[in-house]
């Protein structure tokens, strides 16, 4: 699995996706709220879990580092050299010591079990094939202690927005550069039905310098019953599925698919 694009700049990166601490930078009240929405769930289901927790897909830290600071004992993971360069320096600059490694989150062996293991924002949609994704959840079970979890959140992609022009844009966010000024950004996509994936260009502008910068990636599309029977297939159940990170209900309005999982003979046993 290559790198994606949209982690080949880590400081680009914490801007465009602030944590909570800075989430200044981002433009827009409702981006700020969610993005406090989602570290109080992570959080929270950290918490429940009662022992260590595994987060695939860390990035910088921008998760691992609020759950570490709340004295829960955690291993952050990641595919992307240079992410977890930054994480490991940021959780340094809180006092914290972490354990970040690197490994790809379809095959991993780290020779010990979790509590809960989360994969939050979409990062499970880096996984471009059926195979992949048996992969990772396979590996994830291999890694679960007796009554361990998995949490994370996938997009719920409706059809308007898979059905869009290919060739027109679309707003996407705006962040608050300390030299640049507001930056926003747009992108374009193209969905290949028969793969289920988008892929995706962002264009980053600034007020005198449009598009300064392209980045190109890809994700995977997967919808809400297809999914129950991806987890059913690698031997996992949900638990719970919420349409937002504030744990509201999933219905066919929701923006995301928040979900917790327990491994088939867990569950029977609840």
């Amino acid at each position: 699995m290559d790198e994606c694009a949209l982690y080949a700049d880590p400081a680009l990166y914490d801007l465009l996706f602030p944590s909570t601490r800075d989430s200044t930078s981002a433009a827009g009240q409702m981006r700020r709220e969610l993005s406090i929405a989602s570290e109080q769930f992570y959080i929270g289901q950290a918490r429940e879990s009662g022992g260590r927790v595994l987060e695939l897909g860390c990035g910088s830290g921008r998760l691992t580092i609020p759950i570490a600071l709340e004295g829960i004992d955690i291993v952050g993971a990641d595919l992307s050299p240079s992410m977890l360069g930054r994480a490991r320096v940021k959780g340094a600059a809180a006092g914290l010591r972490i354990p970040f490694v690197q490994l790809d989150m379809r095959q991993f062996d780290l020779g010990t079990r979790f509590s809960a293991i989360l994969i939050p924002w979409n990062a499970l949609l880096h996984l471009l094939t059926i195979e992949d994704l048996k992969q990772c959840f396979a590996s994830v079970r291999r890694h679960l202690a007796p009554g361990g979890k998995l949490v994370f959140d996938v997009s719920k992609w409706d059809l308007p927005r898979l059905a869009r022009d290919p060739g027109e844009r679309h707003p996407v966010l705006r962040v608050n550069h300390p030299e640049r000024g507001e930056i926003s950004v747009d992108e374009t996509a193209v969905y290949d039905a028969a793969e289920q994936i988008r892929r995706v260009v962002w264009y980053l502008s600034a007020p005198d310098d449009p598009d300064f910068q392209t980045i190109d990636y890809r994700l995977r599309v997967i919808f809400p019953q297809e999914l129950i029977l991806l987890l059913d297939c690698a031997g996992f159940r949900l638990e719970r599925r919420y349409g937002e990170f504030t744990r509201e209900a999933f219905t066919s309005s929701s923006p995301r698919q928040v979900c917790v999982c327990l491994p088939v003979e867990e569950q029977a046993e609840v």
